[in-house]
This record gives structure tokens, sequence and C-alpha cells, in this order.
């Protein structure tokens, strides 16, 4: 039976106002300005306030909790004010609109003048005449069946709403034949709990069938009236299909992506919530994400990439079976839910996504391929709708950093590393705040005197739970979560304010270089030229005594270092190393681009010297020799045994920093090392210690 309302256009304007979650009206249509007065200029940009009357708000408390959890609001009272200074009653219905992201960022209003009803309700003493005017000019029809007499009679309004006749008798069987049949037994219960004594009162919105079978929406008012039995019945009745009709279409796109029309996050959420809650069989995610999507967006421009998804969408419900969800959780990602399905039957699913996807997507007569990386995750126990969605991304990603183009399965294990590492994120994210970070201090040693001639400061954490933690265990957190930027710049300051404190009270110490360690983020971020200059302003140190270390793997890449900000810290005074020198195989154009005053070998060299392997000798003498052309100093890291050390002077090396000398220390260590020179280390075949990744030292 078609579902299609027959158009009807009522004497009262219905008007639509939208807002944001501050109450500024952002959209006002042409039956707001008829009732209310105010005009569209008028209105937006104002506050709800030009409404609402000391007696009711446009957003009740209530209808606000119902907003931010998704959900409407029907036939609101409240009474609102017109431009003329005078009070309508209105019914209002409240839907929450959301971004393309699912975040809630308002609400859309429809209202209709009941102030004609209100006063019928409120004046039931009038004639009879006064009240069927009234009603018929609201558009409310009205209808009266009296027991005692059999009598029944209906306005010109009801009847057509309910497409009778005047002066049709009308029975009870009847009334019920015109209602939609999923309707009926809801209104055959409150007919029979009217029964009783006394005033006995229902309200209910039902769907009428009409006789070209399309279907209207009304909002039935029903009361009763009589002592011990019911004797006259009074029947109101509201045609709501407009409004209904509004309400549909909120909802749908409120659930819905509006551009592939696909369910959003929002009903991905709901159909999965409902499905684990009613403990459905086998229910199995998948998630889709479009392999280097972003080049062809960059190739193509968005529009065309926009079109693209379209046809994608297109593709991907054939590939499903009857019953399942496809649906866009967001950019060049998709959700597919299945139920009902075997391991074997969730691999014949997603290669069946996959060969939906290779066949090349025509746009303005190009042709374009792509894949896609797919993550599968089997509903578990205890799954909850975020849980799975989360395993089934963490699959895909895996899929994705196997290549692309690929299917991979939910993996316990991953995901257990998975949230971890995310349970580690969050601790890191207020571990400046909790005051858990630490410096610790490893000496540069001259390897003639033994005399200390700078520090490296390395960063530690101590994590509440997991005790000291090196830069390993969290480093790449920071990275990943920009939070690099906003550490890197503590330890910058708390290492220059500790050195120079260090150059102004130690003796022999006013000489003492920092080298401190920064990251490509930090070099990506415009703000960090200032924010060395704030650090060398606040501790009055001399930016000479500052050597800022960028690992040579960066280096490799100069596209990554913005010109204008190696030229800042030049501009500064402060001194550029680069670390783990060997490793990159950098060109002498890009140390020529840098303008580096130091190399730091990397200690992966210095840990093989001293065997019959000679290549690494050969690698240093090499790297000595670059240096002396372009006047660079050298640094020999990773020294752990004396015989190493002994090479590194016949090789020529003249600064070095490692075990052999001692650990990175904790600050309130470090004046006892600056004190005393570096005694001569004993020429015994020590054994070396396990050499510690950069990351770690």
């Amino acid at each position: 039976m078609k579902q299609v309302p027959m158009l009807h256009t009522p004497a009262v304007p219905e008007a639509r106002i939208s807002g944001d979650l501050n109450g500024t009206i952002t959209a006002w249509n042409a039956g707001a300005a008829e009732m209310f007065g105010f005009s569209a200029g008028e209105a937006i940009g104002r506050n709800y306030d030009l409404l609402t009357t000391t007696n009711g708000t446009i957003l009740h408390r209530e209808v606000l909790e119902h907003l931010r959890a998704g959900k409407g609001s029907s036939a609101v009272r409240a009474r609102w004010r017109r431009h003329d200074g005078r009070v309508a009653e209105v019914s209002l219905t409240h839907s929450p609109r959301f971004d393309a992201d699912g975040i809630l960022i308002g609400s859309t209003t429809i209202a209709r003048d009941v102030t004609a009803v209100a006063q019928l309700q409120d004046e039931a003493g009038n004639e009879r005449e006064r009240l069927i005017e009234a009603q018929e000019m609201a558009h409310v029809g009205s209808a009266e069946y009296d027991f005692s007499s059999g009598r029944w009679w209906h306005s010109e309004e009801f009847g057509r709403l309910l497409d009778l006749t005047t002066g049709e008798n009308v029975s009870v069987s009847m009334l019920l034949e015109k209602i939609h049949p999923q309707d009926r037994d809801g209104v055959r219960t409150d007919w029979h709990s009217l029964d009783g004594a006394g005033s006995r009162h229902v309200d209910r919105e039902l769907r009428l069938i009409q006789p070209t079978g399309d279907v209207r929406w009304i909002q039935a008012s029903v009361r009763v009236t009589g002592t011990g039995i019911r004797t006259r019945v009074l029947i109101t009745a509201l045609d709501i299909t407009a409004r209904k009709l509004a309400e549909a279409v909120l909802t749908h796109q409120a659930s819905h992506d509006a551009l592939t029309g696909l369910p959003n996050r929002i009903l991905i959420n709901t159909i999965l919530h409902d499905l684990l809650g009613r403990k459905a069989s086998r229910v199995v995610v998948f998630f889709l994400d479009v392999d280097r999507f972003k080049t062809v967006n960059d190739a193509v421009g968005h529009a065309a990439g926009d079109a693209i998804l379209t046809q994608l969408a297109a593709r991907l419900r054939p590939a499903i079976r009857p019953g399942d969800t496809v649906g866009r959780f967001g950019g060049d990602e998709f959700i597919v839910i299945c139920q009902n399905l075997h391991a074997t039957g969730a691999t014949a699913v997603a290669e069946r996504l996959r060969a939906a996807v290779k066949e090349a997507f025509t746009l303005g007569g190009r042709r374009i391929f792509l894949n896609i990386s797919i993550g599968i995750a089997p509903a578990g126990p205890g799954d909850t709708a975020e849980t799975i969605l989360d395993a089934a991304d963490m699959a895909m990603y895996q899929a994705k950093n196997a290549g692309g183009d690929r299917i991979a399965v939910r993996d316990s294990r991953t995901q257990a590393a998975a949230t971890a590492r995310l349970n580690l994120e969050s601790d890191l994210r207020v571990a400046l705040d909790r005051n858990e970070l630490r410096l610790h201090y490893q000496p540069v040693i001259d390897v003639k005197t033994g005399t200390p001639i700078g520090l490296e400061a390395l960063l530690r954490w101590e994590h509440p739970t997991h005790g000291l933690l090196q830069p390993a265990s969290f480093i790449s957190l920071a990275e990943d979560s920009g939070l690099i930027v906003p550490i890197g710049s503590w330890v910058l300051n708390r290492a220059l304010q500790q050195t120079q404190q260090w150059r102004n009270t130690l003796p022999g110490a006013k000489d003492l270089t920092i080298f401190v360690n920064v990251s490509v983020r930090q070099l990506q971020d415009l703000r960090f030229v200032d924010a060395v200059r704030d650090a060398l302003r606040a501790t009055g140190i001399s930016p000479a005594a500052v050597t800022l270390e960028i690992t040579e793997s960066v280096l490799m890449d100069q596209r990554e270092l913005p010109t204008a900000i190696i030229q800042g810290l030049h501009a500064c005074g402060v001194g550029l190393a680069i670390d783990d020198f060997g490793t990159g195989y950098s060109s002498l154009s890009q140390l020529r681009w840098l303008s580096a005053h130091t190399l730091k070998i990397d200690g992966s060299f210095v840990s093989e010297l001293g065997y019959k392997d000679p290549s690494s000798a050969s690698i240093i003498q090499l790297i000595l020799g670059m240096a002396r052309v372009l006047n660079l100093r050298v640094i020999a890291e990773g020294v752990e045994t004396p015989a190493q050390l002994n090479e590194l002077r016949r090789l020529g090396v003249r600064h070095a920093q490692g075990y052999l000398w001692c650990a990175p220390l904790p600050a309130h260590e470090i004046p006892k090392q600056l004190q005393t020179h570096a005694p001569e280390p004993p020429l015994h075949n020590a054994q070396p210690r396990k050499l510690p990744r950069r990351s770690d030292r």
C-alpha cells in the first residue's frame, strides 16, 4: 500500500526555525514570518529570546537532553511572543541537526499555532457554534457520540479527514476500518481504557487510510464524560501530516550521509547497538578504506572525488546480502555490518567488496582505478558497538600497513597492544601537567684531557605505574599525537635553564655546551624559532652554548624542513648538530644547506671498532676527513670500552660520549661529574654493554 500522503495546504502557516546550541536563530521560513510578524532579516542572528516569554523558553532542559542524545521532541507546548506583543500558544517539534561527522550542531523547530485550540480547551463553556467555527479555522475536526440516544455528529473538517459524508451514521467499527492496520490495536486499547467512572481522556497520534490508498497523520484527542458508564464521547482531530513529513525528512538527514545516502556514523552505531543488545548471532563488521584516496582527491579535485565516492557507494550495495548494512563512516571510510556469517563467509563478502572496487571508475571520460583495504572484526563476548568498530579499524590498518589492497582479520594480540598504546598516549597527555617528565644528562668528553665539555639532555618519563620509561616507549606516541611540540618546548626550556645555572655556579663550567634533541614535528612548526628565541631570552644563556641535534634521517628529506626555520635558527645564534651521522647517507649538498656545526657519529660504527672487520674504522676516517674540509666538530657516540676509545684516539676523534664514562644521570648527580676530570679508562678487555638505541639514551 502506498505511504505517500495527499497534498493539503493548511490555512494556518507552519513555522520552521533553525538555530545553533547557543540559541542563535540561523534559518527562518516564510511561515515563521507570517506567524510571528518578524521578517527573516529581523530574526536571523537574534537569540530565541526574541520569541520566548517569561512563562516559557525555546529549549527546555528536557528538550536539550533529548537533542544531545540525538533524539527529537514533539508536541511541546509553549507561549511565544509575536512582533506586535501578542502571545501565541504554539505546539513545537524539535529535531536535532548534525554535521557531516555526526556532531550535534543545533536544532530545527517546527511551530504550529494552536492558540485557537488552546482557547477552545480553556473555554469549554462557550456555545457550540463558536467552538465549531474556531475549530474549522484551526483545521481541527470534531465529533460527538451520545450513547443514550445513539446520535452521532461530526464537523465538516472531521468528515474531510476521515472521508465521512454529512449525516452519515458512523460506528466504532467503521472508524477502525479507516485507521492504518498498524495503529488499530493501540486505538482499541485506548477505547477500552475509557470505561469507568468520571471524566476520561486519551491522546494519540495515528494514521488514516485515504480512499486513494494514501496515508495521513492526525493527532486525535478523545474525552468521555458520564457517571459510572460512558454517556458521551467528544473527539477532536488535527491534521499533522505536514509535520510528520518534515520530521521524517529531518530524521533521515540526521541518520544518513548527505553525499551517498548511506547510513551515517550515528545510524551505524545504532544498528550495532541493537544487534549486540539482542545478541544477534555471528555479527561481523567490515571496515573499508580507499587506498591513497587523498592522492586521487588532489589529482581530480574534491568535487570529482565526491562523485567517485558516490559511485563507490552504489557498487558496494549489490556486493552484500539482502538484510546486511553498508554505511559511510566518514571521508573515504565505509562500514559493512553482517549477521549470521561464518569465517569463510566473511572472507567471501570481503572479496566481493574488493572486486566491486576493482573495475575502473569513469569520470568525465577519465578512467580511475582504486583499491581498498578491509579490516574484518567478528563480534566477540562483551563487545560493544565502539569496541567492535575499533577492532575492525585496527584490522584495516593492518591491511593498509601490509601494502594496501588487502584483507586483515581482527587480531586480539594486536588489539591488546593498540589498547595499551592508546592508554599510554592518554597518560602522556597529562604527564606534563603532573610533572612526570624528567631530564637526564650525559657528558660529552674531550678524549685528550678527560674533561666534560658539554652535556646532552635526554628525556625520561617517570610513569606512575610503569616506572621510569625510556624515550623508545613514548616518543613515537608523542610524534604521532603532536604532543612532541609542547614536550619539546618543555625539554628545551628546562635544559637551558639547568645548564645556565651550572654555568653560573659551578667552577670550570662557564663554557659548558648543552645539546638538545629536536624532532621533525618541532622543525615543521612555524612557531619553533620563536620558542627557541623565547627560551634563550628567559634563561639568559648564550646562544653559542646551545646546540640543537637533528637526526640524519630527517635531513635526508629537506622538504620536511622549512628553509625559513633553519635560517631563523642560525639567526638566533644556536648551533646545529647532525645526530646519528653515517646511517642516512646524506649528501654534501644537504650538509651545506643545513650549515651544521657538529657531526655526531652513530654508535653502531663505534661498537664495531677493534674487531677484525675494518669497515667501521674506514667509515669513521671518511667522516673525519669530510668534517675537516667543512670545518665541523665531530663527536663519537656510544663509546663502551677502552679498546673503542683507543681506536677513536688513533683515528683522531677529539670528542666522545658513552657509558664508558657514565650513563645519562639525573641533574643532581651532574655537578660531581663536571667538577672531576674523567679518569683515564683502564686498558683491559672490558666487555661492552649492550649498546642502547638512539631513542633509549
